[in-house]
């Protein structure tokens, strides 16, 4: 895979450098051990930041490419990727000028972003909901960006938006007597915060332990689940 990423929880991203594309980098973010782990894996973003940026119609056209013949994959990995649409920034952040390859791919995609809770970041928002291969964007806030809750909650129980907190337990625990929020992202490994996770209704059941990672995404919709999603032939390539 040229352009796409395998990821166990996901099956399938796209990911970009995040130095060249995120606002902040967060101190949570295992994007590092990856680069670190997996040299070609740091190639990959790095080049990709450049294809989406020179050749946004030829980073399409690859794209488009590589996910139909994962989709016609007999490999156990690939078995259940009809199953959920493509997550883009499994590193990384939205940058406008990705909208030119985004409007040009084939399959259906979700979007997780903090960027765009910026509020100049609002038009671009907009201009994406539009995107009828587009299922969902996933507004996501920390204890950093928290203070921009405000000016996107008019987004708040529209279709195709949610709004998710990365954080501990106790934290999210006292962040929702305030906002509302559709996702809880723990990031903790420790065993003691995974269950104190499963408790919170919010919960991404991979991050909190309840479900296997490998394909987790693909057995929860929460982060990804739509209008565009409840047809029956809605992933059909």
């Amino acid at each position: 895979m040229q352009a796409f990423t395998q990821n166990s929880k996901t099956i399938l991203s796209i990911d970009f450098d995040r130095f060249a594309t995120c606002p902040t980098i967060c101190d949570y973010c295992y994007v590092g051990n990856m680069e670190r782990i997996y040299p070609a894996y740091k190639e990959k973003i790095e080049r990709n930041v450049n294809w989406a940026k020179d050749k946004p119609d030829n980073f399409a056209k690859q794209l488009n490419t590589e996910y139909r013949k994962l989709r016609k994959s007999k490999a156990k990995t690939f078995r259940r990727l009809d199953k959920l649409p493509v997550r883009v920034y499994g590193a990384g952040d939205y940058h406008p000028i990705h909208y030119e390859w985004m409007k040009k791919v084939e399959f259906k995609f979700y979007i997780i972003s903090k960027t765009l809770t910026l509020p100049h970041m609002h038009d671009e928002l907009r201009k994406l909901l539009k995107l009828k291969n587009l299922t969902k964007v996933c507004l996501s806030f920390d204890a950093a960006n928290l203070k921009n809750y405000k000016d996107n909650k008019k987004f708040s129980r529209r279709d195709k938006i949610n709004f998710a907190y990365t954080g501990m337990a106790d934290e999210f625990n006292e962040v929702v007597k305030k906002y509302n929020f559709d996702i809880f992202f723990n990031t903790s490994d420790k065993k003691v915060e995974k269950e104190k996770s499963r408790l919170i209704k919010e919960q991404c059941p991979c991050d909190s332990g309840a479900l296997a990672h490998a394909g987790s995404c693909s057995m929860c919709n929460k982060c990804w689940r739509s209008s565009i999603t409840k047809q029956n032939n809605w992933n059909y390539i």
